[in-house]
């Protein structure tokens, strides 16, 4: 009962993923990891609308909700049996680069925000591909490592978001304040004017 709810928490998953038209098996690894992490409900639906605002604009808090809900359900049916052993960090460094490289030849086109994101995944795995993990430590090292760089890269991209708000912001503002204060040389330049009229016409 377990191994199916699992399963069909892993078709599901897939699907939906590709149905936004995004990776799967770059992203699902990576959703699974929160969902697994020690982090309250609060803080994995942050850490969720933080990666799937990447995939898409639309619909992300619904996307989120069933997200957890189908979760918990195969959580409450009690953890499946493992079907292929943890990979190693090398190993899912490995699984990434061909998925890149495939990426080269297909005809389906990724947006900016997707290629950034993976971009931090791939860099996170290089860091720690560089160290030996020993068959004993594999499975706790690379859980331990997806939560932490799911992490990292949410709260790069929420600090990206913020930043460019800011930036956004500020640039409205300036925009604002040049249209005041060109509003305000109109105004005097037409005052001027109206004025040498009126003396113009006074003498004659």
């Amino acid at each position: 009962m377990a191994e199916a709810a699992a399963c069909d928490f892993d078709e599901w998953l897939k699907d939906t993923l590709v149905a936004l038209d995004t990776d799967d098996e770059v992203f699902s690894p990576y959703i699974k990891g929160i969902l697994e992490g020690e982090e309250n409900a609060d803080e994995k639906l942050d850490a969720l609308q933080g990666i799937l605002s990447e995939i898409t604009e639309n619909g992300i808090d619904d996307l989120c909700q069933d997200i957890l809900r189908k979760w918990n359900v195969r959580e409450s049916n009690g953890p499946a049996k493992e079907s292929n052993p943890q990979v190693s960090a090398d190993e899912c460094l490995a699984r990434i680069m061909g998925e890149q490289a495939q990426m080269v030849v297909t005809t389906r086109v990724r947006t900016q925000e997707e290629q950034n994101l993976k971009s931090a995944i791939l860099a996170q795995y290089a860091q720690v591909s560089d160290g030996e993990v020993t068959d004993s430590d594999a499975e706790e090292e690379v859980v331990g490592l997806r939560n932490t760089n799911a992490e990292e890269v949410v709260r790069a991209e929420r600090e990206k978001r913020e930043k460019d708000k800011e930036e956004s912001q500020r640039k409205k503002e300036k925009d604002k304040e040049d249209r005041l204060k060109q509003k305000s040389k109109d105004d005097e330049r037409k005052e001027k004017e109206k004025k040498r009229t009126q003396k113009g016409e006074r003498r004659r």
